[in-house]
């Protein structure tokens, strides 16, 4: 018999538990929606957390999905151990006080042996050591020898672990995991002082929570009136035991990348082991960074991004360590989209974009590693030489920083302090790596705040419902004011002025922060006061609005008037309409691989990120002003319609990168030229939007650029000032505006000979320069060699005078700073004959980190520059030591 796919093992989970009550759900995006708490979806449950509360809105007691996860804790461990992974898929089944124990263990059970087929002595469960309950359950109920039950602890089998002792307070439970037996033949583990099953023969396929107790402060277990379950099955695990494959990337979830590795690279997998580790590692890391960046997480520097970019910088590190010197990550994202596609098309949808930001992000790559190299130079030209077999002071802490923000590898590091006299603390870097490894896990852990209660439970609780949103074609609303909101979440019988709240209204006129645009700011108005709304945010279908009381008090319960900034409103509409034609217009230029990246859109300009590999051209930007303006001009109706999504999409209507969208939507169509999903605020016709100027075109990340534009009535008053501008310098040229392009040139060209003049009048005497070089120089073993600060002498003379010297005292080894223009300009020359012991290039890398710059050229000549005016000194023993060390001196 054939054995299951992993597209068919989860076809067949989801089937399964349908067909026991469940309601099938789409996995949630890797970007947590609602949830400030997670940096990535880590788990099935963690888009059901007000479910598991009871304070829910979904109209199921029992939910499966199939959810797709990132966790970074073991990123180490990636590629070297059969089943660590970043990106993975997790098997969920879910009951909100509803089925509990009995029901789901013995459904584990019957998924595992009668739907997967796995023989009944090949498992093995482990249980909390106190629950006796579990433990019956498995025993009588599945008929489970008791042999193969085993009780551990709470950091074994209790959610969250060693919650009973550690924390934290709140909603926690015993777990039971069933595992794989790699080898049934042999005997079971003696159970007497067992604190965990032995990982080499056993494989953890599932974990079943069973959320009985609410933790208290006293750190008692009070039994919860809700009971809940929150399944995890491990879908890469799964199909490696039913596949019989040794780890899990040796299943057809990870062989076609490993395949293409091999292709491009030449290694067959499995015939070397540190080539297998680092053809794993790219393997889960590419799936990992295209699934990221087809949710919306991009590359950047701090927080998601930070974790993205660290993921991709280590698969492209690993390539070119297996040989790739140029991009190749981007060519698997097609691998990714063939393997994964059918069940999460966003990667097929998104693969454009996904292939462009990492081929950036590879292209970079390069220059960064070379930015780590100069930071070592600059570290070892000041970093004292142990003595002895002692470490290098710091060493440890500055080679994590090393590995950590440049990708740069240990052992490189290693090598090149080893080659300058130089010893690696070891000891120092592994503390620093477990230290950020804590990090990890505490970033990942379940906090105190995770099922803390938000203030839509709150306001739920309350009695309050979301009530409906008429900012499409009002402004102004009379409703009621159902809460007043004040800090930490309380609801406030009423706010007195001067007072910062969060109003709830029962309808509701202003727009809610998202999409990119704005949230509305305007007016709440009661009979016995006025508030002032700075922002409008949403939360669990509750519009949000941050006001400050400005007059009087407001009451909950009273009537009230809203009213929104219309001026405002209006110039984001302009804005966000602006921002379709923007796409549509960049996709039309610069072809079909454009597409949006991030966008904010408010009164007073719009941005607009965009993928794209490369700089557009200056023409390319005035066409795409130019596509744009064209369709204002034309005054082409702006028509929204709400339909479903596979009927907006059929129609040609582009979902937006990183979006999660429901069954029905929002689209957004201007004439024939834009066609977008969209949820926000527009004009009524793209006239409205008077004029389009583009300001600023910039790079924000590799692969990813950033367009920010202005409309309407801020447009128009830009034009003004910059006529006005121009006059100003018309008349200070004293010429007409038609000649001040003109004028300008002709006082540049002046300029110019004014300074060639003032250079040759300010040359050094290159003679006398020279007798004091030689002055300088000494000798050893027949080389001549200096290093001395030369104020006041340009570069391009310095390399004049080094040039004679070097025919005045050939073999010589010559170094020369000088202080110019708020710089420390450095030129080095080295004898040909020279060169196999020490490098005109590698020198004036050594000087100009010290002096806080860089440089490089060729072995017999090479230039440099720093800022720093006051190393110069250190700068020229920093050379002295180099040379003594080459032995020259």
């Amino acid at each position: 018999m054939k054995p299951l796919t992993a597209a068919e093992i989860r076809a067949r989970f989801l089937e399964f538990f349908a067909k026991n009550g469940h309601q099938v759900m789409a996995s949630d995006s890797l970007v947590p929606a609602n949830d400030p708490t997670l940096l990535f979806t880590g788990a099935g449950m963690n888009q059901f957390k007000d479910m598991f509360l009871g304070k829910g809105t979904l109209p199921y007691k029992r939910i499966t999905t199939s959810q797709k996860c990132l966790r970074v804790p073991d990123l180490d461990n990636v590629g070297f151990t059969p089943r660590h992974h970043t990106f993975f898929e997790m098997l969920g089944n879910f009951s909100f006080g509803d089925y509990f124990k009995k029901e789901c263990i013995a459904w584990e059970w019957a998924f595992f042996t009668e739907v997967c087929g796995i023989a009944k002595d090949r498992l093995v469960v482990t249980i909390y050591q106190d629950d006796d309950e579990a433990f019956e359950i498995w025993t009588k109920h599945v008929g489970l020898p008791a042999e193969r039950v085993f009780r551990f602890g709470e950091k074994e089998n209790f959610w969250p672990a060693e919650a009973p002792s550690k924390g934290p307070n709140g909603p926690c439970g015993p777990c039971s995991e069933v595992y794989y037996d790699a080898f049934p033949s042999q005997p079971l583990p003696a159970k007497a002082g067992l604190e965990s099953l032995p990982g080499d023969r056993f494989t953890e396929v599932g974990n079943c929570v069973f959320t009985q107790f609410d933790r208290q402060s006293d750190g008692s277990l009070k039994p919860l009136p809700q009971k809940n379950i929150d399944v995890g099955l491990g879908l890469e695990r799964i199909a490696a035991v039913l596949q019989g494959a040794k780890n899990n990337f040796e299943t057809e979830l990870f062989r076609p990348y490993l395949d293409h590795l091999g292709k491009v690279s030449g290694i067959v997998y499995g015939k070397d082991g540190p080539s297998d580790i680092r053809m794993r590692r790219i393997a889960d890391h590419v799936r990992a960074v295209t699934f990221c960046i087809a949710d919306g997480a991009l590359p950047s520097n701090e927080g998601r991004g930070y974790v993205v970019r660290k993921i991709l910088r280590r698969a492209a590190r690993d390539g070119y360590e297996l040989g790739l010197q140029k991009p190749f990550l981007f060519e698997l994202v097609d691998v990714v989209g063939r393997v994964m596609g059918d069940q999460y098309p966003e990667v097929r949808e998104n693969a454009g974009q996904c292939r462009a930001v990492i081929k950036g992000e590879e292209e970079s790559f390069l220059t960064v590693y070379r930015q780590g190299l100069v930071r070592l130079d600059e570290f070892l030209a000041t970093a004292k030489k142990p003595s002895g077999e002692r470490p290098t002071d710091g060493s440890g802490d500055f080679a994590f920083q090393l590995h950590d923000t440049y990708g740069f590898p240990i052992d490189i590091t290693a090598k090149v302090m080893e080659e300058r006299g130089h010893r690696l603390d070891e000891a120092g870097f592994d503390a620093a790596m477990e230290a950020q490894r804590q990090r990890a896990r505490a970033s990942m852990a379940t906090s105190d705040a995770v099922f803390t209660a938000s203030v839509a439970v709150k306001l739920r609780d309350a009695g309050h419902r979301p009530g409906p949103f008429v900012g499409y074609t009002s402004l102004r609303a009379e409703t009621t004011l159902q809460a007043v909101v004040g800090e930490g979440d309380t609801l406030l019988p009423r706010a007195e002025a001067g007072q910062k709240v969060v109003l709830v209204a029962a309808t509701t006129p202003f727009y809610a922060q998202g999409g990119g645009q704005v949230g509305d700011r305007g007016t709440v108005r009661t009979s016995t006061g006025t508030a002032h709304v700075e922002n409008t945010t949403a939360l669990d279908g509750f519009h949000l609005h941050r006001a400050v009381v400005t007059t009087g008090h407001v009451e909950a319960g009273q009537a009230c008037t809203l009213e929104v900034d219309e001026p405002a409103r209006r110039a984001t509409e302009r804005n966000h309409t602006a921002t379709h034609l923007l796409h549509a217009a960049l996709k039309k230029v610069l072809g079909e691989h454009v597409s949006q990246a991030g966008s904010e859109v408010s009164p007073d300009r719009l941005r607009f990120d965009y993928t794209q590999p490369e700089k557009p051209t200056a023409e390319q930007l005035q066409r795409v002003e130019d596509e744009v303006n064209a369709q204002i001009l034309q005054a082409n109706e702006v028509c929204a319609v709400v339909q479903k999504l596979d009927e907006a999409r059929a129609k040609g209507f582009v979902a937006l990168f990183g979006e999660k969208y429901g069954d029905t939507v929002r689209t957004l169509q201007v004439g024939e030229f834009s066609k977008e999903l969209c949820g926000g605020t527009h004009v009524r016709n793209s006239g409205n939007i008077g004029l389009l100027r583009i300001t600023s075109e910039t790079a924000v990340a590799a692969g990813t650029r950033r367009l920010e534009a202005i409309t309407g009535m801020v447009a128009l008053e830009q034009a003004r000032q910059e006529r006005l501008q121009l006059g100003a310098v018309a008349a200070a040229l004293k010429v007409p505006q038609a000649r001040i392009l003109e004028r300008v040139q002709e006082i540049s060209d002046e300029l110019k000979k004014v300074r060639r003049d003032l250079e040759k009048a300010l040359a050094p005497d290159l003679d006398a320069e020279l007798a004091k070089l030689t002055a300088l120089a000494t000798r050893k073993d027949g080389v001549a060699s200096f290093v001395c600060e030369r104020p006041g002498i340009q570069s391009k003379d310095l390399q004049d005078l080094l040039r004679l010297a070097q025919k005045a005292l050939d073999p010589m080894v010559g170094v020369v700073l000088s202080a110019v223009d708020g710089e420390v300009q450095i030129v080095v020359v080295v004898s040909p004959s020279l060169t196999s012991r020490i490098k005109a290039g590698d020198l004036v890398k050594v000087v100009a980190a010290v002096v806080g710059g860089g440089g490089g050229g060729r072995p017999e000549m090479a230039q440099g520059k720093g800022k720093d005016l006051a190393k110069a000194g250190a700068g020229v023993a920093a050379a002295l030591s180099a040379l003594e060390a080459a032995g020259i001196r």
